[in-house]
């Protein structure tokens, strides 16, 4: 009887009964790949101000990108630094579908100066 349980598995896998797909594949069944994250010199920063927060805690940057027939759109908060400066070497790291939305995470070179460290860590999602 043992012997039967890889036999049934087997079949429901080759019938398609079974969904395997990975978090990080689109529901169409569409893999998704780094490659869809906006390039990085597709980003563009404004300084940002969150009125609900008391600086700095709300002080720091939108991002947003429009490629491939998307927007993207994220923030930074409780912090100075443009992370698309070029000292922070900023890259796509990941990328994760959640709710039918593309989430690129991006991180770069840890950057200290006069004692205070920066490591950039930067997400995007599709709108």
């Amino acid at each position: 009887m043992i012997g039967l349980i890889p036999n049934i598995f087997a079949a429901a896998t080759a019938l398609n009964l079974l969904d395997f797909r990975r978090p990080h594949q689109a529901s169409s069944g569409q893999a998704i790949d780094i490659g869809q994250c906006p390039a990085v010199s597709d980003i563009h920063s404004k300084p940002y101000t969150d009125p609900d927060l008391p600086p700095p805690y709300g002080e720091g940057y939108e991002y947003s990108a429009h490629t491939r027939g998307r927007t993207w759109k994220g923030q930074t908060a409780g912090t100075d630094d443009d992370y698309l400066a070029p000292r922070y070497a900023l890259k796509a790291e990941t990328i994760t579908q959640t709710e039918g939305r593309l989430r690129c995470d991006y991180g770069g070179k840890t950057v200290v100066e006069e004692g205070v460290t920066a490591t950039p860590y930067l997400r995007l999602n599709s709108q």
